[in-house]
Formats: C-alpha cells, structure tokens, sequence
C-alpha cells in the first residue's frame, strides 16, 4: 500500500511538473510563429513584451497565453502613428491545434483599456491597411499556418478613434465596454455584439452633432460567411435617452459592396432628441416637462465600389416642441423643425441638404432659421437666413446649470445669405446677397470643467458681399485682455469647398497670458525660469492666408515674460512668418524674422533669425534649454551679450527642439563680462598654480560660433586674460556635453611660482661667464581639455614649455658669441674703410684746390676784360653826347637864322 502511494505521488507530482513546464516547452514556438507571421503578412511593426505568459493550469486543458504591451505601428506613411496598443492582451487556445500548428483555434481573446486608432487620410489610403500585397506566382505561396478560430471576444474600457479625412468624417468611442460571441469556424453563425460606451462622438466637416453621449448599442448579426453576406436584426441603439433601431443587410460580393440599411427612432417624443443637446442632459432630465412629437430616419442603399457611394437619406422633424425643467421658470418651446438630408443616387454633389424651418422660443425670445444647399461637391448653392435675440443671461432659467458655470449676456443676429459660393468667393456681387450683422453684447462664460479661465467679451461681425467684416473683438480670457479687428475673404468658400481663406487682422493686448491656452494647469501671471509647462507642436492650416499685425504690451509665453511685442504675422501654405517682429525680455531686447514649418506637424521645421540686444548671460541661461544644451559656459558669465543668430532646426512633438537637427551660426559680442568659478578654468588654475583663471574679466570680444548637427564650433578666438596674458582656443561642444577643445596660452613669467627658479639659476651661470641673458616675459603653455563640462579633462604640457624656455637661453648665448664675431669683423672693415676714406677725402681736397685756383685766375680775367669794356663803352657814349650837342647847337642857330630872314623880309 505505502508502495503504491509513493508511486501514485510521484506520478502525480511528474504530471504536474509536465504541466507546470509544457507551456515553456511551447513559449519558443508561439513568440517565434507570431513574430514570423507579422513580419511576413504586415507592412508594420508589431511589438510585444518578449516575456509572455503561457500556462495550461489556469485554463486546463486550454492553453492560457498573456502578452503585455502590444502595439502595432505604421511604416512609411503612417510611420510612427500607433495602431492598435493593448496593455494587456489574454487569450485561451486550444492546445493541439497550437502543438500542430496548421490551424490555431482561439476560444477567447480579452483586452484590457485597448487604444484603437483607425485613420484614413485624403488622398483615401487608410493606416489599417497594413496586410502586404499577395504574392506572385513566382513567389511562395503556401497558405498562412496562421488561421482564426474565434469563440468570443471581450473589451474593457476601450478607446477607439476613426478619422477619415477623406470625406471628412470623424467618431470616437471612450471607455467603452465590447463583447463579441460567434462561431467563426461555421459557415452561418449568429454573431452577438453589446457595447457600452461612456463617450460617444460623431461629426462630420469639422461638426461634432453628437458629442460624449453615452451609448448602449446591441447588434445582431446573421453570419453568412459562405456568400459574405451580413443581415442586421433586433438590434438597438440607445444615446442618452434616443432610442434607434435598425435593419437591413451589407452583402461583400466580390466586385462590391450592397447596402440596404434603414433606421428610425423607437420613440418619437421631443424630450428624447434634446438629451443630445450638450448641457441639456441633466440628472433632472427624467423629471422634465415635454410635449411635441419627433420623426428621426434615415437610409444607406446601393452599391459601393471605388468610384460610387451608395445612396443615402436622412429625416429629421419636430412638431411643436416643449421642454421644461422641474423647479426652473422658463421653458424651450415652439421648437419646429423640417431637416431633409437626401441623396438616392450616392453621387456626393446631388446631395440636397434642406432646412426649410427651424424655429423656437428660448427663454421667451423667439429664433428662427433656414439653409439649403445644393452641388456641395462642386459649386456650392446657398440660401439661408438666421434671425432673432439670444438672452444667455436667462439660460440658467430653463437649463439646470452647474453653480460653478458663469453666462451671460446678449447674442443678436439678422443674417441672410444667398447664392454660389464662386460668386462669393469672386465676390461678383450680382451673383450673391450676403447681408446683416451677429453681435455679441457683454457676452460671459466660464465652464469650470472645459474653460476655466472665463470669457469676456464684446464683438460685432458684419456679413456682405465681399467680406465678413469683424468690425470689433475686445474682451477678456481668463487674465488675458484683447482688442482685434479685421476681416476675412471667401468665408463661405472655406466652409463649403475648403477653399483658401484669407484675412488681415489688427491684435493689440495689454497683458496676453498664452499659457492659459496651452495646458489645462493652472498657469501663473508671473512665472520664473522654474515655471516651464508641457507644450505641443501645433499645426498650420494649408489653406488659410492670414495676416496679424500685433501689438502686446506683456506676453506670457511658457517661462518668459515678454513686453513691447510688436511686428507682423503670416499664417500661410501651413507656415507661420515672423516679419520684423521685435520684443523686450530679460533686461534686453530680440528681434526675429523667419519662418516656423509645420507642413510635417509631427516633425515641424523652423528656420529663423535672431538679432539680439543687451541680453543678460546667466538669465538666458537660466530660462532658455537651447543655451544650456549649446553655451553651458552662460551658467558662470555674468555679464550682458549681443549676437546675431541664424538658427535652423526641427522641433520634437512636444514642441522641444530636435537638438541633433540644428544648424546654424551665432555671431556673439560681449562688450564686459565676468567668468567665475567655471570647471574648465578651476582645472586649469590647479594645474598651472595660477588662481587667477578662477576669475576672468572679460572686455570687447567679438567671436563666432558654427552649429552643424548639435555640436557648437569655435574657430580660433583670441581670449584676453589678464594684463599681458591670452590664450588662443578653438574646438567644440558636444550635445552630451562633451568637450574637444585646444588652446595655447601665453602667460607672464611674473605670474608663475617655483616655475621661475629654474629660469633664474640659468641666467646666473650665465651671467659668471659674462653673458648678460634675458628670459621672455612670455611663457607659451598647451593645454588640452577633454572629458565633459562639468568634469572636464585637462593637461597642459608644462614639461614642453620649460624646455621651451632652456632652448631660448642656449639660443641667447649663441646669439651673444656670434654677436661678438661679428663685432670684429665689423671693426676690421670699419678701420679700413675709414683710411680709404681719408686717402680719398686728401686726393680730393688737392683736385678741388686746383680746380678753385684756376676757377679764381679765370674769374679776374673776366673781370679786367670787362672792366676794359665798360671804360670804352663810356668814352663812346662821351663823344656821341658831344657830337648830338654840338649838333643841336648848329640846328638851333641855323633856324634862329631862318626866322630872322622871314621877319625881316615881312617888315620890308
């Protein structure tokens, strides 16, 4: 007996040690099978927990296998964007099929908090569509082992989101609850689904028409798998309080899809459709007072392929409507509504949307309103009016609002518009009439959960036919104030055909806090360099044109305080541009112009340049990542910088710089500044015994600096010291902080300690053997830094600059004997040339000697020869005067005769 015992026991225990390790024996085999189908089959990338869990005990004798973090991404297109992310993913599997491998039979699968993101971009190409392309007849084309066999699927307090930007259509389920049963393996099966979801969503053109209801959906589904044809039947859908049901059939044939779907409301009180208003779904709304009737249907039929959307309708009718809250005094009532939504051909332009009437009395203020449009697809057609007055003050005396929420004021709107939308946009005003006015008197919200910073404002926008004109825009958000003014071109345009819109408008503020629009944390009104919150790269429509001049006395933007912003804006072809923008902030000022890229909005691309004023160095610092990631030197340099920037660079996701992407060049200039306690320097001071690299007086520098891919280059720069001392550095800072870095300083003699006795010991021998030796005032010492800045690696070749200073000394002794060589032969030349110089300097003294001899014999010559002349000129000139008087004596006395003559012959 006890033989058997012990044999039972161990044969028990083998079989549970069997148990317990079978499912390691397999893990290989199933990690291994999932990763080669998904690399095989998918053109994404499928992750997971390597570290599965496999068991047979928890679920014997199915297989129990649960895998953590699993997630499936897109490539190319799609890369990066998440799929499907399952926390934690459960399945039970039977165990022979997973050991044979030809069929994988899945009894159940549970996800818990799944993520599911399904998203179609314009051009259609959808990020699901992850299966590769079937292979070719020269490929392999052996069928998958990997074939499902489905039993039931459970969801815990999923998300999915679908976007399609192509029609644009967009819903959202949020934390909802999914079970899903069916026989996959069967032919025909009945497939049961039941969803709950707390926040249900649905819009379409950038309209959200049901947002965060909750959803109670249970559908049945006839399975024909055969022919891939499916049969709605009992199914219900409740949102809030409207109750739909539905019936039809999607048959999948091979060259199409066929839809013939119809659904209309279950109960057809009034009360039911405004439990999808926003805000009117109260915890008193089953205790409400209402009365009218409601009429809500629709229809999905035809064929949809590639080119054709089946046709599709949509009713909506309210006879005289009225609701009232228990308790409050006013009621909504007179509510008539005709809304016909039509299109039996599923061409999207012969869709015919037709408002004929909405009328109601809010609060005792009676609205109404009209709009159809037709050809929305290629020249839209409009014609609609809105007409009446909006008492937001009396909102709280028919809807049951929360304490906490502030409204008030007066909406008054007289509008009507009609006419093509190209007529509009081309402003061809005998083609359109677009008149009146929407005014916005005192108006104030605050919704504690939503906007916490509260609404002020003031504001009237005026319609006609070339222009939406918002004549004025002032008003308050939270802290931030505002006054705005401008207007916008081919308004109609942009909603209708998504065409370009275009705007010039005027932005002035005396206090704009932009943080309270970037997080919901509550934000300071005057933040310090600690106080940086979590930003988001933002995106740039493409087909917006507009201009924004500003003027914004305080900006708050992130951790800065900014003042004195003014300049331009551009908002254009998905880029924001910067023109002549200038602003004041840390004790100085900055002007910028540029441009910031978003048309990759997770990858967005700035290229900008910056002319900075009288900066303060350790507050830039302090306040700005990018100076500490690329001038760590700023944390020990007080003082004031100017610069000139040109930055290139793309941004994270969250709106941080891409640091390994930055280009660009900082033309830097520091007028005074003071550099203490740095790593480097303290280093440096240890090394050579020299405290005053401790503490460095900078003046007038003037240098620059090269960013190429994150690391910041400096090319050569001349650093003054101290009096008589400088250093010539150059090499570059790392991303990571690491340094590569050269320089050679020249230092004064003076300033080195027991370095100078080896100096001095020299030039004594010296001076024994009668050489006088000056050493240089100057010592040149290499050093090299290494490492990181904080812990910088430094060497400097002191070794190298002593025996620089030996060699100096024999070169002056050298130089003091060739001196002295030369000296002789200079004598030597020197007397010989003197004596050659005396025996010339005789030679030529005779030679001028006789030359002034005979200069002086010729020269007295001259002048007894001359004087010989001049005694024979004054005797010739004597005799002339003699004879010229004598004469004139004779003439004189020969016509004294002749008029005597002729007297006396006149007596006579």
């Amino acid at each position: 007996m006890k033989k058997f015992l012990k044999i039972t026991g161990i044969s028990l225990l083998v079989i549970l040690l069997l148990l317990i390790v079978a499912p390691f024996l397999f893990k290989g085999k199933i990690v291994a099978l999932i990763k080669e189908e998904a690399n095989k089959n998918l053109n994404a990338t499928l992750n997971f927990n390597d570290d599965i869990s496999i068991s047979l005990i928890r679920n014997f004798p199915q297989l129990s296998i649960g895998i953590d973090h699993l997630s499936i991404t897109g490539k190319d297109t799609f890369s990066g964007d998440t799929l499907v992310y399952l926390p934690e993913f459960k399945a039970t599997l039977n165990l022979m099929s997973v050991i044979k491998g030809d069929k994988i039979e899945i009894n159940t699968i549970s996800l818990e908090k799944p993520l599911i993101n399904l998203l179609v971009l314009e051009n259609g190409k959808a990020n699901w569509d992850i299966a590769k392309a079937d292979s070719t007849a020269t490929e392999d084309t052996s069928a998958s082992k990997f074939n499902l066999a489905l039993d039931e699927l459970t969801i815990t307090d999923g998300n999915l989101l679908y976007t399609d930007n192509s029609l644009p259509f967009n819903t959202s389920l949020k934390h909802f609850d999914h079970t899903l049963t069916g026989d996959f393996t069967a032919d025909n099966f009945l497939l049961k689904t039941v969803t709950s979801a707390k926040e249900f969503t649905l819009g379409y053109g950038g309209i959200n028409y049901i947002y965060k209801v909750a959803a109670d959906i249970k559908a049945n589904l006839d399975m024909d798998m055969k022919n891939m044809k499916f049969t709605f039947s009992d199914n219900d859908i409740l949102l809030n309080q409207l109750n739909i049901g539905g019936e039809g059939f999607v048959d999948m044939n091979d060259a199409d899809m066929d839809f013939d779907l119809k659904f209309r409301t279950k109960k057809t009180d009034f009360k039911n459709i405004l439990s999808l208003v926003p805000g009117m779904y109260a915890k008193s709304f089953d205790k409400a007072k209402a009365s009218g009737k409601l009429d809500f249907s629709g229809y999905m039929k035809g064929k949809m392929t590639d080119e054709l959307m089946p046709g599709f309708g949509l009713k909506l009718n309210v006879d005289n409507g009225f609701f009232q809250y228990p308790d409050l005094p006013k009621s909504l009532n007179k509510v008539y509504v005709n809304l016909a939504v039509d299109n039996p051909s599923g061409i999207m332009n012969n869709t015919v949307i037709d408002l004929s009437r909405f009328d109601a009395t809010i609060a005792g203020e009676p609205v109404s309103a009209r709009l159809l449009v037709k050809n929305p697809m290629t020249d839209p057609y409009l014609d609609g009016a809105l007409k009446g007055n909006v008492n937001l003050s009396e909102f709280r005396s028919f809807i049951p609002l929360d304490a906490a929420t502030e409204i008030s004021g007066l909406i008054k709107s007289d509008v009507s518009f009609k006419g093509t939308v190209s007529g509009m946009s081309s402003g061809n005003i005998d083609k359109i009439n677009a008149l009146g006015t929407i005014v916005a008197q005192n108006f104030h919200y605050k919704d504690p959960e939503n906007l916490k910073q509260g609404t002020t404002l003031n504001s009237e926008i005026a319609f006609n036919p070339q222009t939406v004109e918002l004549k004025s825009l002032a008003g308050n958000v939270g802290m931030s104030d505002f006054n705005a003014n401008g207007s916008i071109n081919n308004l109609f345009g942009y909603l209708m055909k998504d065409e370009l819109l275009k705007g010039q408008f005027v932005f002035n503020s005396t206090y704009f806090n932009a943080n309270e629009f970037l997080t919901e944390e509550p934000v300071k009104k005057e933040p310090v360099a600690s106080d940086s919150i979590p930003l988001q790269a933002f995106e740039v429509p493409a087909n917006i044109d507009f201009s924004l001049s500003s003027g914004i006395k305080t900006l708050i933007y992130d951790n800065l305080k900014l003042t004195d912003l003014a300049g331009t804006i551009l908002l254009k072809d998905q880029k924001m541009l910067f023109q002549k923008v200038g602003v004041n902030l840390l004790g100085g000022s900055m002007a910028l112009n540029g441009e910031y890229d978003a048309s990759n909005p997770k990858f967005p691309f700035s290229n900008i340049d910056f002319n900075i004023k009288s900066l303060d160095i350790i507050q830039s610092f302090n306040y700005f990542e990018s100076i500490q990631k690329f001038m760590p030197i700023a944390k020990y340099t007080e003082g004031l910088f100017n610069a000139d920037i040109k930055l290139a660079n793309n941004f994270n996701n969250d709106l941080s710089v891409a640091y390994p992407t930055v280009t660009g060049t900082l033309q830097m200039g520091i007028a005074e500044a003071a550099l203490k306690n740095m790593p480097i320097l303290t280093a440096l001071a240890e090394k050579l015994k020299i405290d005053k690299f401790k503490n460095l007086s900078l003046k007038n520098l003037n240098f620059k600096l090269n960013i190429v891919n994150g690391k910041v280059g400096l090319d050569s720069l001349i650093l003054p010291l101290w009096q008589g001392a400088k250093a010539k550095i150059s090499g570059f800072t790392a991303l990571d902080q690491s340094l590569q870095y050269v320089a050679k300083l020249s230092i004064p003699r003076s300033d080195f300690g027991p370095a100078n006795t080896a100096l001095d010991n020299l030039t004594a021998q010296a001076k024994q053997k009668g050489l006088n030796l000056a050493v240089s005032d100057l010592i040149d010492v290499d050093v090299v830094i290494g490492g990181f800045f904080n812990k910088p690696d430094v060497k400097v070749s002191l070794h190298d600059a002593k025996k620089h200073l030996i060699d100096n000394l024999k070169d002056q002794v050298k130089d003091q004997i060739d001196a002295k060589k030369q000296a002789l032969v200079d004598d030597g030349k020197r007397r010989a040339e003197e004596a050659k110089q005396k025996a010339m300097d005789s030679l030529n003294r005779i030679k001028q000697n006789a030359i002034d001899k005979l200069n002086a014999e010729k020269q007295a010559q001259e002048q007894r020869l001359a004087e010989e002349k001049r005694k024979a000129e004054e005797q010739a000139r004597a005799e002339a005067e003699k004879a010229k008087a004598e004469a004139e004596k004779k003439a004189k006395e020969k016509l004294k005769g002749g008029i005597d003559g002729l007297l006396k012959k006149k007596e006579d």
